[in-house]
């Protein structure tokens, strides 16, 4: 697995630079364990983590190093989009456990507002560079403050609803030209032909099984405006948490600096 470049960074990597640059206080370029251990200074796995990122052990970790490899893009963007939960061969509730035992970063049993929007940075940096997300949703219950922490029976699982190709056929002009592309955030709902509409719902269906493949007319723009929030926005104390357990968990020190030919799935 090679390193990427900055030109063809995924927003996985964009985020890892963030957190890069935030750990980076004395600005020399390269990490101390003593820096890295800022982001989780209780965390007993800090040493571990060290070990992980400084690929060629020199004791500071670079920003090469501190870059997923390419593989880590393809091979954990799957479990991020399906295996976290989106796989259709388990349940709601399992989709629901799995979720709120990763976003519960400190432990407590309650997920905080940061600690939802990490999840939620994280999971939708993913979902952008593989070109998918799962077709489960998570819901807050209905009343539920949302800046307050959350407990797992706070959380409801459903589903996100995409019109069939029968009821595209057969629809009247009149509805059909009322009905709205559910599946697309931030992206403004166009007039456009049944065929077109057709033509977009096999798209749709054309990803993994349980998950719904963003529009290829669509994805670069949602790829440019995800990338344009991530560096404008600070990689706040809880991403920066999500994202060490994230790289404790699924990356290896391996994935720097050998070969391997996979590529980020668009």
């Amino acid at each position: 697995m090679t390193t990427i470049s900055a030109a063809g960074s995924t927003l996985t990597q964009q985020l890892y630079q963030k957190l890069f640059d935030r750990l980076n206080t004395d600005g020399d370029d390269a990490l101390t364990l003593d820096e890295i251990s800022a982001v989780d200074a209780g965390n007993a796995k800090v040493s571990k983590a060290f070990e992980t990122f400084d690929a060629d052990a020199d004791g500071r970790v670079t920003r090469a190093e501190m870059t997923p490899a390419d593989a880590f893009g393809a091979d954990t963007l799957n479990a991020l989009v399906q295996a976290q939960s989106g796989s259709e061969s388990i349940s709601d509730q399992e989709y629901l456990a799995d979720w709120f035992a990763q976003t519960d970063t400190d432990g407590d049993g309650l997920v905080s507002k940061a600690e939802r929007q990490a999840s939620a940075d994280l999971r939708r940096a993913a979902a952008y560079d593989a070109g998918y997300t799962d077709s489960r949703v998570l819901l807050a219950r209905f009343g539920t403050d949302a800046e307050q922490a959350l407990s797992i029976d706070d959380f409801s699982v459903g589903h996100a609803l995409t019109l069939k190709a029968s009821q595209i056929s057969e629809a009247p002009p009149a509805e059909l030209a009322l009905a709205r592309d559910e599946t697309a955030p931030d992206v403004a709902a166009e007039p456009i032909s049944r065929d077109q509409m057709i033509a977009d719902l096999a798209e749709r269906d054309a990803g993994p099984e349980g998950s719904i493949r963003f529009l290829s007319r669509q994805i670069d723009g949602l790829r440019a405006a995800e990338s344009a929030r991530i560096a404008a926005d600070p990689v706040s104390d809880a991403l920066a948490v999500r994202l060490f357990q994230e790289a404790l968990n699924n990356w290896s020190s391996g994935d720097v600096g050998s070969s391997s030919p996979n590529d980020i799935v668009a």
